[in-house]
């Protein structure tokens, strides 16, 4: 959080640096040039793409906990049938079914901690918790910690309740007791199954926008034609075409640790924190004290090996 209030900072100086600045590309065009700008809308595109990646993978992964006899590829080629017209909504509908993610939230929060003090043997109990260790057993495990940060008292009474059998999706733990609390339980489940489809339209949206603007100023005349007389039904056929690429790439790569994890290692400390810095630094190099050089140049440098050693494990132990 420190280090990220600190990149925040200096992204508002990099705004501030000249009049006409208003968004992040702005930063990087005016820092770095063209190149710099193509980078940043790239890796916004992979973020997204991700986020979208491991929303689908949930979807899978908690409708599987609900109806273990289907397959875990069908259930996430059904999400992907009804997330189609999902995503021909507009916007302002699905920002208002938002809610149901707070809601889901605290939800799940509630109901950890009363499974926790609502049984007496382990696992999933908070009177007898299971054994926890301060450091990992498996140190490959390590840099996962990189880039999945848990925190808050569900996360924390969780792995008390679980341990080291903690899954990469509480939901999966609190379904492993189904003698316990069963309404309750499969009530969160199906919460946390139904809420990444209000927000996969909400992360898809950037991405569908600018192909869609790309689509209405292209000189190529089947576009022209198309954006004439089936503006409709090219967007249909985007949007359909981004969600399939994330479906099949959630298919294909079915582990959501794996999906938070490149989020969190590569593209969280890219964009967040290593990028502020160096604009910071090629903005106001003239100004600035050697001080600020040096912090500035250790964030770059230590988040860069963190990002590159979170980003390789997640893959090398895939």
């Amino acid at each position: 959080m420190g280090v990220t209030n600190y990149t925040a900072r200096l992204i508002i100086k990099c705004l501030n640096y000249k009049e006409g600045l208003h968004t992040y590309p702005d930063i990087a065009m005016i820092a770095f040039g063209n190149l710099a700008n193509c980078i940043i809308l790239v890796l916004f595109t992979l973020e997204l793409i991700a986020i979208a990646v491991s929303l689908i993978i949930l979807i899978g992964d908690s409708l599987q906990i609900l109806f273990p006899d289907i397959s875990l590829i069908s259930l996430k080629i059904i999400a992907w049938v009804i997330l189609i017209p999902l995503g021909l909504i507009d916007l302002k509908y699905l920002s208002c079914c938002s809610l149901l993610g707070i809601l889901t939230t605290v939800v799940l929060a509630i109901v950890v901690v009363i499974d926790g003090f609502t049984r007496d043997e382990r696992p999933g109990s908070l009177y007898s918790p299971m054994k926890t260790e301060l450091l990992p057993t498996d140190w490959n495990s390590l840099p996962f910690s990189f880039g999945l940060i848990i925190a808050g008292y569900a996360a924390i009474c969780g792995y008390l309740m679980f341990g080291n059998l903690t899954k990469a999706e509480i939901t999966q733990n609190i379904m492993s007791t189904p003698d316990h609390l069963a309404f309750l339980n499969k009530f969160i489940v199906w919460l946390v199954a139904i809420n990444p489809f209000t927000k996969i339209g909400l992360v898809l949206n950037p991405i569908n926008l600018y192909l869609e603007i790309q689509y209405q100023t292209s000189p190529c005349n089947l576009w022209t034609r198309l954006r004439n007389g089936c503006y409709m039904f090219t967007n249909f056929l985007s949007r359909t075409f981004v969600l399939t690429v994330v479906v099949f790439i959630a298919i294909k790569y079915p582990q959501f640790d794996r999906a938070i994890e490149l989020i969190g290692s590569f593209l969280f400390y890219t964009i967040a924190v290593i990028f502020p810095s160096m604009f910071y630094l090629k903005l106001y190099s003239n100004n600035l004290r050697w001080w600020e050089w040096l912090v500035n140049l250790l964030i770059i440098l230590v988040c860069t090996a963190l990002a590159i050693l979170g980003t390789i494990w997640a893959f090398l132990f895939y």
